[in-house]
């Protein structure tokens, strides 16, 4: 690992107050401050490990990744789902201008939070690899080390995500981001793209073989509410899934995408689970703002809790933002939400744009007092498997592409609007969009994935073309002088 990485990462143990001296690293001191623990005597327990996990969810939800720049802020922004304000700061990623100051900070915050993410896994890897399966009571051994190789697969995705070229206008020369699988200084070689890609499926196979073995996935009524709220707080099984059939449908093997897609869709099939269930309309309902669940928990498979999320809430979904404010424009939303064809009780917007003072909001995400519903923000939701299989049985099997659409689509309140089963492949991938835009606004930018990945030239609401230096962010300029890396 080049040395300018290496100090991205060195924030071991941070949020738990602890951190593990390293005499390779020029910048620890020498003599170990009392607020730290050797790593041996750390992970000499089970809740050693379940601390240092907590602590790379509790980074995750930093305003640096998903509790800003990489959930609601920067990255959805590329989506242009949102209106931005022209004064607004949010201007510069609207424009996809990657070089304006503002903007490189926010990119090299991304770059540095999520590897010093992927080091802290690294370390309870190195660690798990080592210790007695049999101290491991509460969750078990396989939960734990799968859930650490299948996030740090994750954060490495979402890294190609956005650092490196999607497959699909890939050369055999593109080179991946680092893959960075032990905590040390050596350097770490750019892969191509499709070697790295092929080494975040590795170690999703491996999580899955781990987490499947949860007794929470076997049991088709089980736990308590509480339960379930802490299984979609962690990389889970239903989560590395999903995952999975979302690689390898980036790298374009649909056949593999397909098989993993049908796996979670089997699995709720077959397991009724009111944990993980299609959002009832009983919840949807209630003239009462708390009482609605606008963004759909009880479909998160994977989800951070963000403890300060009344605060930004407010500042970027209501009149308290201002000029920062992230929102469609009702022209917008009536246009995402294709409220012209009769499409206006589509939860997604009966509920999920509403009025605060003069003007309308996105209200996905408001934070409402009393609300058992609030700081839950969705990193894979239930849905995507149903938009992956039918985008792979769109030639295939159209008839079952549709019908997968609509099961969702049911489950948005538009049951009375059925697509026809006649429909196009080419028809078939256009309702996909319009469910990508519908579904995920103010997620994460999938929607800005989704034209990446399929190297969509117009993106819907920019002026600007899609492109290479649209869809491949800068690494930063740090790491490209001293470690050599570039895209």
């Amino acid at each position: 690992m080049n040395t300018n990485i290496y100090k991205t990462l060195r924030n071991f143990f941070a949020l738990s107050l602890l951190c593990v001296l390293c005499a390779s690293c020029n910048d620890w001191l020498d003599v170990e401050p009392k607020s730290q623990i050797k790593e041996e005597d750390h992970f000499n327990r089970e809740g050693g490990f379940k601390d240092q996990l907590a602590g790379v969810y509790t980074q995750m939800t930093e305003k640096s990744m998903y509790g800003l720049n990489m959930g609601i802020g920067f990255v959805e922004v590329l989506s242009h789902s949102y209106d931005i304000n022209p004064n607004s700061n949010w201007r510069y990623a609207d424009q996809f201008d990657y070089s304006e100051a503002s903007s490189e900070v926010i990119i090299k915050q991304i770059w540095q939070s999520t590897y010093s993410c992927i080091a802290n896994l690294n370390i309870f890897i190195r660690n798990i690899e080592k210790a007695d399966p049999d101290m491991f009571t509460e969750r078990g051994y396989r939960i734990y080390r799968g859930e650490a190789y299948g996030l740090r697969a994750f954060l490495h995705f979402e890294l190609m995500r956005l650092f490196a070229e999607a497959p699909v206008t890939a050369s055999a020369s593109s080179k991946g981001v680092p893959y960075v699988t032990a905590y040390s200084t050596d350097v770490v070689p750019q892969l191509s793209v499709g070697e790295t890609m092929q080494l975040i499926i590795n170690d999703l196979l491996l999580a899955r073989e781990e987490l499947v073995t949860d007794t929470l996935n076997q049991r088709p009524y089980s736990g308590t509410t509480l339960t379930y709220d802490l299984y979609r707080n962690s990389f889970n099984y239903l989560a590395c899934v999903v995952t999975l059939a979302k690689a390898y449908l980036w790298i374009g093997d649909t056949q593999n995408a397909l098989k993993y897609a049908n796996e979670l869709i089997d699995w709720q099939d077959n397991h009724f689970n009111p944990g993980f269930s299609w959002i009832h309309y009983t919840n949807m309902q209630s003239t009462k703002r708390n009482e609605l669940d606008c963004s759909f928990t009880s479909e998160h498979l994977f989800q951070l809790y963000i403890n300060d999320w009344e605060d930004t809430a407010n500042l970027y979904f209501t009149k308290q933002g201002s000029i920062s404010v992230l929102t469609p424009s009702e022209a917008t939303a009536s246009d995402i939400y294709e409220v012209d064809n009769g499409y206006g009780n589509d939860y997604r917007y009966l509920r999920g744009y509403e009025q605060d003072g003069e003007n309308r909001y996105m209200a996905k995400f408001w934070y409402n007092e009393g609300s058992t519903y609030n700081n839950r923000y969705p990193l894979i939701r239930m849905s995507e498997p149903y938009y992956i299989a039918a985008e792979c049985q769109k030639q295939s099997n159209r008839s079952r592409a549709v019908e997968l659409l609509n099961i969702v689509r049911e489950n948005r309140n538009l049951s009375l609007f059925p697509l026809s089963t006649d429909l196009t492949a080419d028809q078939i991938q256009q309702e996909i969009y319009k469910e990508y835009r519908k579904e995920f606004i103010g997620e994460h930018g999938e929607l800005f994935f989704y034209y990446k990945r399929l190297n969509i030239s117009d993106i819907k609401g920019s002026a600007t073309r899609g492109s290479k230096s649209v869809y491949v962010l800068p690494i930063p300029s740090n790491d490209q002088e001293f470690g050599g890396y570039s895209n």
